[in-house]
């Protein structure tokens, strides 16, 4: 009988053990993209920070935000250089919560932040604290880095969950075979319109723009938080006729009156990007939808007759 007791007990603690080793990690992520990737790898919740369309760049963490970040096991950002706000936590994250960096981290193909001529130059000794680093990190937005981005996350997750790791496998097997069927698809509907010149809000879409070869010519503004000034205004309207420019993309984050202002008295078209899925509902499906309505966009308003 007491052979039989120690037995059980030690099932109990055998199985008591397994259940801890095995419990769902609390996995918390900053932007509605980078979520999105992670839901169609997990396949559980995902805790997401901006869900009130904010912008990262100028988002503010609440106490209700704090919690989440503190009450989690892991935690997923791309960078300081997009997400200013994450700064402060990070320097008071327990030691037990894993931090996981994309850029610098996840071998993703980079590309240099554009600046100077049609691309508007940083403003030095402005008051807003906002570092762009050296590199785009709006690495959501290009296909081959969202394949390399997933490989990255079953990598990272499968250590700290082993146990998941064939499940995480599977799923994105399934996600990057999703995500080459539709870059597939989007080449093919903006060849059309791939030589036609445009002029963004913001410097975000290089990726997407690398991957189907489209003809961005400029930026109103490299820090969508500043307003361009007359000089820049001034530059954009005479960049519009010199190359006929045929629109110009807002984007919902931001005030619309800007590009408007721009227009003016030239005939470029104004449009909208949105590089964050701002009225997208969060969840699994969310970046086949952003990546579908910049296409989308895109052809409606570069399109002859459009």
């Amino acid at each position: 009988m007491k052979y039989l007791y120690t037995f059980i007990i030690t099932i109990i603690l055998l199985n008591f053990t397994l259940i801890a080793n095995t419990k769902e990690k609390k996995i918390v992520t900053t932007i509605k993209p980078i979520h999105s990737i992670l839901l169609n790898i997990v396949d559980s919740d995902v805790e997401l920070l901006l869900n009130n369309n904010s912008s990262p760049h100028d988002f503010k963490l609440k106490p209700s935000d704090m919690k989440k970040i503190t009450d989690s096991d892991v935690l997923i950002y791309i960078d300081e250089s997009i997400e200013s706000f994450i700064e402060r936590p990070l320097n008071a994250l327990d030691e037990d919560i894993k931090t996981i960096k994309i850029l610098g981290n996840a071998d993703l193909s980079l590309l240099p932040i554009r600046e100077g001529g049609v691309w508007e130059e940083e403003a030095h000794g402005d008051h807003h604290e906002h570092n762009h680093g050296s590199f785009d990190a709006h690495i959501w937005l290009g296909s081959k880095n969202v394949i390399k981005l997933t490989k990255f996350f079953v990598k990272e997750l499968s250590k700290i969950s082993p146990d998941k790791k064939n499940i995480y496998k599977a799923n994105a097997k399934e996600f990057i075979k999703k995500v080459s069927n539709k870059n597939k698809e989007l080449a093919k509907e903006l060849i059309n319109i791939n030589s036609e010149p445009y002029i963004v809000f913001h410097d975000a879409y290089q990726y997407f723009e690398a991957d189907y070869d489209l003809n961005s010519v400029g930026s109103i503004s490299l820090n969508p938080e500043i307003s361009p000034t007359p000089k820049r205004i001034k530059e954009i309207k005479a960049k519009i006729e010199k190359d006929s420019v045929v629109c110009l993309f807002r984007e919902p984050q931001f005030p619309s009156r800007i590009v408007q202002t721009v227009i003016q008295e030239t005939n470029a078209k104004e449009g909208e990007l949105d590089p964050l899925g701002f009225d997208l509902k969060p969840g699994k499906s969310l970046y086949f939808e952003l990546v579908t309505n910049l296409s989308k966009n895109l052809r409606e308003c570069l399109s002859k007759g459009g």
